[in-house]
């Protein structure tokens, strides 16, 4: 089917809209067909389709990894699985959706001319050293653009985190563009933290100055954070107060650790995922803001996850393939 702006311009997005709809059984026959013009509009829609229905593959021999059950017990076909499968397929769309919104994000910070990309895979940490003596250190699944000019360091921190070691020049300042705001320094080391919700900055060393959002003007002075510090804002430019900080926390990704103190689930969940091999989804809502206090990663993902079921009421579902599900414990 063409675009007509009833769909997303993306034939992932627009894949997984049509697997949820063909599942209807109330599907009318003119739907079934515009879907067979869809398929044959172009080589990417048929791909993407096919992509989508892997992914359906894929989650549909669930394995539940509760501890409860000692050990990895097979879905009842007649049973469980049957309540599951809407559920199933809600994912399925999400994952295709979630990963075209991926390219999209990216596709907004795509670097300017004379830009250099540093990029990490999953669980990669990797040290990136700049030609004015800076230093970057990379965490997982995270992707920072480069682009110094004669009076100014530009740099973008496209998705993921950071810590940025920054070499003191106070003719040519130091300019992280990250989310819609900016992190300013001169010489200083602080680490950005790019979340599915904010952005953290925690200064390690010095003083950086925090925009929120670029495009609007500011009412009041902009907020300076000082080492030992935090700051942070989201997608609307609101930012919070300044607050001591837990460096060691911020940090511990360093050291293959995420420590996370009163964090939201689903903020804990996207971060874990930049290590995870295989995705981790949340499939019901109400788990995204359970609050979560601890260390993950130590003892492998797995292993957390197993805990994870026995501290909250979440039940944790292993496809065995590319995804793993959370969803709430039945009462």
């Amino acid at each position: 089917m063409k675009n007509n702006n009833k769909y997303n311009s993306d034939p992932a997005a627009e894949a997984a809209e049509w697997f949820i709809r063909l599942r209807d059984d109330d599907l009318a026959e003119k739907d079934y067909h515009d879907w067979q013009l869809w398929l044959a509009d172009s080589p990417a829609n048929k791909q993407a389709f096919a992509d989508a229905e892997k992914c359906w593959q894929d989650l549909d021999n669930i394995t539940d990894l509760s501890p409860e059950d000692d050990g990895i017990t097979a879905v009842d076909p007649t049973g469980r699985r049957g309540r599951l499968l809407p559920v199933i397929a809600a994912i399925a769309a999400t994952i295709l959706i979630a990963l075209s919104i991926g390219i999209f994000y990216q596709n907004d910070r795509l670097p300017g001319p004379g830009a250099t990309t540093y990029q990490t895979a999953t669980a990669e940490h990797r040290t990136v050293r700049l030609e004015d003596g800076s230093k970057i250190d990379l965490g997982a699944r995270s992707i920072v653009n480069v682009n110094y000019t004669r009076d100014v360091r530009h740099l973008t921190l496209v998705r993921g985190e950071a810590i940025f070691s920054v070499a003191k020049n106070k003719h040519r300042p130091f300019i992280v563009h990250v989310g819609k705001g900016t992190v300013t320094a001169v010489g200083t080391k602080f680490n950005i933290h790019s979340g599915d919700r904010d952005v953290t900055v925690t200064v390690l060393e010095g003083i950086v100055e925090v925009n929120p959002d670029l495009n609007k003007p500011a009412t009041a002075p902009l907020p300076k954070v000082s080492a030992g510090r935090a700051v942070s804002y989201d997608s609307n430019g609101d930012i919070s107060p300044v607050v001591k900080s837990n460096v060691a926390a911020a940090t511990s990704w360093e050291k293959g650790l995420l420590v996370r103190v009163d964090t939201p689930l689903a903020s804990v969940i996207a971060d874990v995922n930049r290590y995870s091999t295989r995705e981790i989804i949340i499939g019901d809502p109400a788990l995204d803001n359970i609050r979560f206090t601890g260390t993950v990663l130590g003892d492998g993902i797995d292993n957390w996850l197993r805990g994870l079921s026995v501290a909250y009421p979440i039940k944790v579902l292993d496809s065995g393939h590319d995804a793993i599900l959370l969803l709430r414990k039945e009462k």
